[in-house]
């Protein structure tokens, strides 16, 4: 993936209200969350072209659906170039996958939109590179 395409994801996720933190080095990032209200899931692919992060394990998803604030590690190399190749690539390592674009949310009949009624509030996504970008 290259650096335009990369960029691209990145918008894509942020104008998806996912915050996007990217780095070299995951795990010193992952030391900058306090307390314990998030979960931290490792994803195993994404769509570079929506955004959507495909995650597996049945534990992992009821904690994810749970939490108040979800902590995604992505690798750069398991981002795919269409839905379908990700949602391929995710299955070839995990029976159980399920995926996420962003913070969930929900509106009721007048249009009120409302944040965490069926899953995080908040979502942010540890975007791990080879090198820095």
């Amino acid at each position: 993936m290259n650096l335009a395409e990369l960029s691209r994801f990145v918008e894509i996720l942020r104008s998806h209200n996912v915050e996007v933190i990217v780095s070299t080095d995951a795990h010193k990032e992952l030391q900058n969350f306090k307390g314990n209200d998030f979960v931290i899931t490792n994803a195993l692919s994404a769509d570079e072209r929506t955004g959507i992060i495909f995650m597996g394990g049945f534990e992992n998803r009821k904690n994810a659906s749970l939490a108040e604030h979800h902590i995604v590690v992505l690798k750069a190399e398991d981002i795919r170039k269409d839905v379908i190749s990700a949602y391929n690539f995710a299955s070839s390592k995990s029976n159980c996958i399920f995926a996420s674009s962003s913070p969930s949310k929900t509106a009721d009949i007048e249009g009120k939109t409302v944040f965490g009624m069926h899953g995080p509030r908040k979502l942010t996504v540890i975007l791990e590179v080879k090198e820095e970008v």
